[in-house]
């Protein structure tokens, strides 16, 4: 049976960049990269599951968020049709050490794997050859930073 799965994603913003997860590398000769967050759990608001999911996955409390839009993607990964329906916001990280680090590690608690964490700027996810997952959104993200951080 074939399901949608709906996913809370936060834009992070470390003056003009975007704190985004690295995925795999791509046709283009660079690597994939998405936002942050993780699966919205039943009975869950997205909202919730943000907060929960930056907790879980960097030990980290989120403050001024804020939504951004919900987005759907129908794509095909490892020969399997997928459905997800993310709900964006915008949030800031009360920590300072996310800030402070140019990348870093942190395990996926689900699926027990290591995953990194860096910052770009988005003009480097549109242009060259890494890339952003549900690359429109770097449209609604906008240029302006979100957080004085």
């Amino acid at each position: 049976m074939s399901e949608i799965r709906v996913v809370a994603l936060g834009s992070i913003r470390r003056g003009e960049e975007l704190l985004v997860q690295e995925i795999e590398a791509n046709d283009a000769g660079g690597r994939n990269y998405r936002l942050l967050g993780g699966g919205v759990e039943f009975g869950e608001h997205s909202r919730e599951a943000l907060h929960r999911e930056f907790d879980e996955e960097l030990g980290v409390t989120l403050d001024d968020v804020s939504p951004v839009g919900t987005y759907e993607r129908v794509f095909d990964h490892e020969g399997r049709r997928q459905h997800e329906v993310w709900r964006v916001y915008e949030a800031a990280i009360v920590e300072d050490w996310p800030y402070e680090r140019a990348e870093f590690s942190f395990v996926e608690p689900d699926l027990g794997v290591e995953l990194r964490a860096t910052w770009k700027r988005p003009r480097e996810l549109r242009s060259g050859p890494d890339r952003l997952y549900g690359e429109t959104l770097l449209d609604d993200l906008g240029s302006e930073p979100h957080s004085a951080q």
